[in-house]
């Protein structure tokens, strides 16, 4: 396994810290307090090729790796972890299911308006009785000579309220808690009988709006069909295994930033008339905030490693996103108490980051999901 890292992937990093610097920072935040998104930077990252680097040049990509994906998503998230993450469920559980497992025709359709920034991407899975239980769900798709017709209702979906295209899983065959019976469909806002509600307010990752999805009766013709009938739930545990492994390097910037931030303050702030970094007690916070970071980061650039050769990554994806998710939220705890008071006020960003943190443990499966996975596979694999 090697972690050094090309010159071109670290150019990339270079830019994507570039444009976090002079796009992001100065508004993270304003559309923290105001839980807008930032759809002009969006775009600017588009136009600067962050959203689609990873696919073909083709579909208007850069052929870029994961490495590169990885850093980048570090890079944002040590800014605005909000945006991160909303850019990711566009270009990755969007666009990177549609070139895992469409046809030719739906690429061309889908993908280089993803990849320009001209539409956002989303993937509607859970509902409001099928979150951790994803094979619970609902959702319907009846068969209608050449169209499926949909029916149901997804919620906490990222990016609902400002999606353009939207990936669903619903039933065709089978009954709640078969794997055999899910099938995913591409979506277009505007389509007849499909609406979203309101975004959510939420204690973090305020900028990323999160909302439900509505089905009623909305007719898909069969070419929006994502893959084989009734194999989508295969699919979808397939696309998981890399979200997951992404969130860990989106939990790692957050962490990185809590780290640098709380040295910052360390060496600045006095009290018993010396700085506080010349304290052993803060010392031993920030050592062991960099220990959980190191093993985070590491551990993940391996399971990239393992994707590279072309292995399977399920328990080891569960097992990087279950420790950087958990670190994420260790270290923002930390450094909000290296600040004090002024850690707990908006003033500083800590108090900020921890909010985000916390969403890492949830998302994408739970922490006690991932765990359940580790196990299934150490006893059953």
């Amino acid at each position: 396994m090697d972690f050094s890292f090309t010159e071109e992937q670290l150019m990339v990093r270079d830019a994507v810290r570039k444009f976090c610097a002079g796009e992001l920072e100065p508004i993270a935040a304003e559309i923290d307090r105001t839980g807008e998104f930032p759809m002009a930077a969006f775009r600017k990252a588009a136009e600067l090729g962050f959203v689609g680097a990873t696919f073909p040049e083709k579909y208007g990509g850069a052929d870029a790796d994961l490495v590169t994906r990885a850093l980048s998503s570090e890079e944002m998230a040590k800014v605005c972890p909000g945006f991160c993450m909303s850019l990711g469920t566009s270009s990755l559980l969007f666009g990177n299911n549609v070139y895992k497992l469409g046809t030719e025709e739906q690429r061309e359709t889908y993908l280089p308006p993803i990849i320009r920034g001209e539409k956002i991407g989303s993937w509607c899975l859970t509902e409001p009785d099928a979150g951790s239980d994803a094979l619970g769900i609902q959702t319907r798709a009846a068969k209608d000579g050449d169209h499926y017709v949909i029916v149901g209702r997804k919620t906490f979906i990222t990016n609902a309220p400002v999606a353009d295209y939207f990936i669903v899983i619903a039933r065709t065959s089978g009954e709640p808690g078969d794997i055999q019976g899910g099938t995913a469909f591409i979506v277009e806002r505007g389509m007849e009988g499909l609406t979203t509600g309101p975004k959510f307010e939420k204690m973090g990752m305020r900028c990323s709006p999160t909302g439900e999805v509505f089905f009623d009766g909305v007719r898909v013709h069969k070419s929006r069909m994502l893959g084989p009938e009734g194999m989508g739930f295969l699919g979808m545990m397939n696309s998981l295994d890399v979200e997951r492994l992404m969130a860990a390097f989106l939990s790692v910037g957050i962490a990185q930033r809590c780290l640098e931030e709380s040295i910052r303050y360390a060496k600045e702030r006095k009290q018993f008339r010396r700085e506080i970094c010349k304290f052993q007690l803060i010392q031993e916070k920030i050592a062991r905030m960099m220990l959980e970071i190191e093993l985070a980061r590491t551990y993940a650039f391996r399971v990239i490693c393992l994707v590279n050769e072309g292995k399977r990554i399920t328990r080891e994806s569960a097992l990087a996103k279950w420790y950087a998710s958990e670190a994420a939220t260790r270290v923002a705890l930390e450094a909000i108490q290296i600040h004090g008071g002024y850690g707990y006020m908006k003033e500083y960003p800590v108090e900020r980051f921890m909010r985000d943190a916390k969403l890492l443990e949830i998302g994408a499966g739970t922490t006690e999901i991932q765990k359940l996975i580790v196990a299934r596979e150490v006893f059953f694999r």
